[in-house]
């Protein structure tokens, strides 16, 4: 078998992390999975296995590490092995790949909660609870105010837990982006960089994936932008008008709709 470089791409939902394992496993050489531990179904995305047992939850759950193992195995020749990893998926798992050195960490996260928050709630409302994808531009969603900090505080601890982990691993082999980070050609240049891909690979996946020339972006669609998504816009903005969470919502508006 090959050697690989490990990674996981540690990060929770709707931050772009989907786009960021297509990304990755787009680059010859690179072999990134989906969500492999998640509690309902084994999604290996971009890998087409033979082998039963590891479409099998009761097998993966019975012994993470020796899965992961088996997993690796089976893709085979590649260079680069990784998977994203969400807290829910397994808390321990998320410490053990964190405290390995063998395991670059990739730590994804949005600072804009209420647009993650957003972007959660169109995605259940549009899709259900089965496969999510991009929400349609002009769909829009009523936040439920009671329950908006709760959620919101969900989120931080799930962010939390992520830190946690990573402060067991050697800061050098943690890199951390935000959101936004995913549209720019430097940032990805030095992920790319981190995981030890050559000069000559780097430039091919940026020049298959940048806009116009020189513009310093790469093809990264951004996702809904709170004040035209959120139906209740101006009740979300009283809301968080005298909470942490203000500069979310200062100096905006709900657009007028006819």
């Amino acid at each position: 078998m090959a050697q690989h470089q490990s990674f996981v791409i540690v990060s929770l939902p709707r931050t772009g992390s989907t786009y960021l394992v297509d990304y990755l496993d787009a680059i010859d050489g690179v072999r990134c999975l989906s969500e492999v531990f998640h509690p309902n179904e084994i999604m290996l995305r971009h890998h087409r296995t033979s082998d039963r047992g590891l479409l099998d939850i009761g097998v993966r759950d019975s012994d993470p590490l020796a899965y992961l193992q088996r997993l690796e195995q089976d893709v085979g020749d590649c260079r680069w092995f990784g998977f994203k990893h969400f807290p829910r998926h397994g808390a321990k798992l998320l410490q053990h790949v964190c405290a390995n050195p063998q395991w670059r960490k990739i730590f994804l996260w949005r600072d804009n909660v209420l647009e993650q928050y957003l972007s959660f709630l169109l995605a259940s409302a549009h899709f259900g609870q089965v496969t999510w994808g991009r929400v349609p531009d002009e769909a829009r969603v009523t936040v439920p105010p009671n329950v908006l900090l709760d959620d919101f505080h969900t989120i931080e601890r799930n962010y939390m837990m992520i830190e946690e982990a990573l402060m067991l691993a050697d800061p050098g082999h943690v890199f951390a982006l935000e959101y936004h980070d995913l549209g720019r050609v430097e940032v990805m240049r030095r992920l790319l960089d981190f995981l030890g891909l050559p000069e000559a690979s780097i430039d091919r996946a940026v020049a298959q994936t940048a806009g116009k020339t020189g513009s310093g972006e790469l093809k990264f669609e951004r996702g809904p932008n709170a004040a035209r998504r959120i139906a209740n816009y101006d009740e979300i903005c009283r809301l968080l008008l005298h909470t942490r969470y203000r500069r979310l919502v200062e100096n905006t508006a709900a657009p007028a709709f006819a």
